[in-house]
């Protein structure tokens, strides 16, 4: 009597012990909506594109797109000698786009981090200068393509009636076409994207100690000795990806010149994200279209790589 009452509470403390474990363990069937969704949704598109981009398909063939004549990797080497009909080849637009990313992550950064240290001390209407400073940030983007836009406009635009009032320009500066075209898309995108280095910065100089520029001012350390020996190496982290995430961001922009200049556009403002559309959507060439697609995400995974892996060696070095 006493060993099945000995073996019957070992039987309920191992179906006991079970209990817990089934209720400790991760409910990851909750995750499964959200994994189809991601598959329907990203991975299953994702490989139909790598497929389509192999292919010659067009507005011929895609009625029966399965069937689409192979051509391996010929809308890859057109992409970069050639293009589409209407716009520039693949390496015009990606030389179009990394100066575009480029130059405007060079121009917003100096201007982000010197309003997010004018607002980081105290004064009077604080609040409201670092509210006003968010506007361009906050503002739709087809609202400040149209905007500039209309800055832009040939003869009439404000742009041009303040160069003429200057003596600094004609009233028939061309902005919207031609070689113009590149610098009034980075004039537009520079405004309206600020504020991103701002922010960051502005986050970043919060978790800077005041005791570190108090030590510093009592060796006799200069503001600008103390900004480039305390300031910037601390936000030199926070910085990095500011300046990754700004440079992607501005590389993939497509909403800015597709609303400013129409489609197509001129050369110097076909990037390449509006050279994809134009490809696949208005000369309805499918195929070359995917690989230029295939090839914007390739370019644009490089850097990502690269700043992940400093991240890990600085991990491993601290």
């Amino acid at each position: 009597m006493e060993n099945d009452l000995i073996v019957e509470g070992q039987v309920r403390r191992f179906s006991l012990g079970q209990v817990l474990r089934k209720r400790q363990r991760p409910p990851y069937w909750m995750i499964v909506p959200a994994v189809f969704l991601l598959l329907v949704i990203v991975v299953v598109p994702f490989f139909i594109s790598i497929y389509t981009s192999f292919t010659q398909l067009d507005q011929y063939t895609i009625g029966n797109w399965m069937k689409a004549p192979f051509v391996g990797f010929r809308n890859y080497i057109y992409a970069f000698t050639q293009g589409s009909a209407l716009g520039a080849s693949a390496l015009q637009s990606l030389w179009v786009s990394v100066s575009f990313s480029v130059l405007t992550t060079v121009f917003i950064t100096p201007i982000g981090i010197i309003a997010a240290l004018l607002v980081n001390t105290s004064f009077r209407g604080r609040a409201f200068v670092r509210a006003l400073f968010l506007i361009p940030y906050v503002l739709p983007v087809f609202v400040n393509a149209i905007t500039w836009r209309m800055l832009f406009m040939n003869g009439w635009g404000l742009v041009d009636l303040i160069l003429s009032a200057l003596h600094l320009g004609s009233i028939n500066t061309f902005w919207l076409i031609g070689p113009n075209s590149f610098w009034a898309m980075v004039i537009a995108d520079v405004w309206s994207s600020w504020p991103f280095i701002y922010l960051m910065v502005l986050a970043g100089l919060q978790g800077i100690s005041g005791d570190l520029y108090e030590s510093a001012y009592m060796d006799g350390a200069t503001v600008v000795r103390s900004f480039f020996s305390i300031t910037l190496p601390m936000l030199r982290p926070i910085l990095g990806l500011a300046l990754l995430l700004s440079t992607l961001s501005h590389f993939n922009n497509f909403t800015l010149p597709f609303i400013m200049f129409g489609t197509p556009p001129s050369p110097q403002a076909d990037v390449l994200p509006l050279n994809v559309y134009v490809t696949s959507f208005q000369t309805f060439n499918f195929g070359l279209g995917a690989a230029m697609s295939l090839i914007t995400l390739i370019l644009m995974m490089i850097p990502a790589f690269f700043y992940i892996r400093m991240l890990r060696l600085g991990n491993e070095t601290a």
